[in-house]
């Protein structure tokens, strides 16, 4: 007793310490997360603006979009919705992030 008596402020700081460190590294991944979210969604944008200047229409689709212009993405980690309303009418694209 008097053993754990003697030691009781080191373990205490311990445990402060280690769930301080597990917070940061929780926050670290969230903002991670939210730069690859801003990423893909400029390169789906870089994507679909050089479709339209090359080829005078914008992508059909989303898979005609990764596979001409080369976009990769975790579709583990990421949902894109992509609505065309017109060739010559920029898509609306939203990408959400999957829990």
């Amino acid at each position: 007793m008097k053993y754990i008596r003697k030691y009781w402020l080191s373990v205490l700081s311990f445990c402060f310490i280690f769930l301080l460190i597990c917070f940061c590294f929780q926050s670290i991944q969230e903002s991670t997360k939210q730069n690859q979210k801003e990423s893909l969604e400029k390169a789906l944008k870089r994507g679909v603006i050089e479709c339209y200047a090359l080829e005078g229409y914008y992508p059909e689709s989303l898979d005609y979009l990764i596979e001409n212009y080369h976009i990769i993405y975790n579709e583990d980690e990421f949902d894109v919705k992509y609505e065309i309303f017109a060739s010559n009418i920029m898509p609306t694209i939203t990408v959400i992030q999957k829990d």
